[in-house]
């Protein structure tokens, strides 16, 4: 319903989630998630607390799988690497 008000009464075709793990996954679980868009950096620091990019949240979605297809790749500077998917 949120997403039908944007639309109608802002005129909002496209919208970022810029969520975490859990949102990025209940939108996922709903159908109304169609791209994927990650940015992979060349570095880690292993901390057991690094969020999750899609985590199911327990009685509010499912864990089952969801596959994607890949749109396009980019290498950018500094040795990051762009993806894109379709959902």
């Amino acid at each position: 319903m949120a997403l039908e008000k944007l639309k109608t009464l802002f005129g909002i075709e496209v919208l970022m989630l810029g969520g975490g793990g859990v949102l990025n996954w209940s939108f996922i679980q709903a159908g109304m998630c169609d791209e994927i868009s990650v940015v992979i950096a060349p570095c880690a620091d292993g901390s057991t607390e690094a969020p999750a990019l899609f985590a199911a949240k327990e009685g509010l979605s499912t864990d089952r799988a969801v596959s994607f297809t890949l749109l396009s790749a980019e290498v950018k500077d500094g040795g990051s690497v762009w993806l894109r998917y379709r959902v």
